[in-house]
């Protein structure tokens, strides 16, 4: 009977203890529901005043003749710390007893776990900066990095947009193109494009180079200066092979349309002048099995 009673008297301490409890913190957050109130209005005001920072600071580079993606990548780093600084005045004024200091210490704990789960996105971020400082490429410049090429649309904080030859969108991270090797088909005003064909072993080569460099010189897709040039290669297994080489403008549609005409106008003139473009053939003996 006493053992009864003498849980029956812990339960109702326990429960008493949890109730007190409660009401401790539904009266601790009513008394802090003003602060609380105050902190969102000041947060609230630091992010349009952000957004406020974000279109001077793009202005300004803007004016001063700097590039557009530069002023958009300095504008949205602008945003971003003017956020943070709103985190901690919205944070001073919830916890009037904490000073920005303590925030900080208490920052400082969780700051290696802060470090790994934010390493990508400030690689790519400072990568972004370097990329718009070094101008390896530039906003319109077709390019290709690793098995995708295109156009570069825009260059974020986070990653670069390209606009494949198939217009599909395709994101790559800032990190990557920086740390990559990265071909820039647009580099330069002209471009050299190189277009193989093959002659028959019995055909004259000196007269088989002639006539597809006359060819060349007749085109207007491509460019008289630097002239075009026709060289052999190596011995196929079943042509000897040459190697057009001709200039275009940079871009792709200029060279898609003169590999084009390059093709149809040296195999039409090649018929003609009854030069042989082989092809691989294959021989195929079979042999009656020997009765047994």
């Amino acid at each position: 009977m006493y053992i009864l009673q003498s849980a029956i008297s812990e339960a109702a301490a326990a429960t008493e203890k949890a109730q007190q409890t409660i009401v401790d913190m539904v009266s601790g957050f009513w008394a802090q529901a003003p602060y609380i109130a105050i902190g969102l209005v000041v947060f609230l005001v630091f992010v349009v005043a952000a957004s406020v920072v974000k279109r001077i600071i793009k202005a300004s580079i803007t004016r001063a003749k700097y590039d557009s993606m530069i002023a958009s990548l300095v504008g949205r780093l602008g945003y971003y710390i003017t956020i943070v600084v709103g985190f901690f005045v919205a944070a001073v004024v919830v916890f009037p007893g904490m000073s920005p200091g303590d925030l900080l210490t208490g920052l400082g704990i969780g700051s290696v776990a802060l470090g790994f789960a934010f390493k990508d996105v400030l690689q790519n971020l400072f990568a972004g900066f370097l990329i718009l400082l070094y101008r390896p490429f530039r906003i319109g410049d077709l390019i290709k990095i690793n098995d995708f090429k295109g156009v570069v649309e825009e260059i974020s904080v986070r990653a670069t947009k390209l606009k494949t030859l198939d217009s599909e969108r395709v994101v790559v991270p800032n990190a990557e193109l920086y740390m990559n090797s990265v071909l820039v088909y647009t580099a330069f005003e002209n471009r050299r494009t190189k277009v193989a064909v093959g002659i028959g072993y019995g055909d004259d080569p000196d007269n088989a180079r002639s006539v597809i460099l006359k060819t060349l010189e007749k085109l207007d897709v491509i460019l008289k200066d630097p002239p075009p040039n026709v060289r052999f290669t190596d011995f196929g297994d079943s042509a000897v092979n040459l190697e057009m080489l001709f200039w275009t403008s940079s871009d792709q549609s200029s060279t898609n349309n003169a590999v084009d005409k390059v093709v149809a106008a040296v195999k039409n003139r090649l018929d003609e002048e009854g030069i042989e473009m082989p092809f691989p053939q294959r021989v195929v003996e079979l042999k009656e099995a020997e009765a047994a």
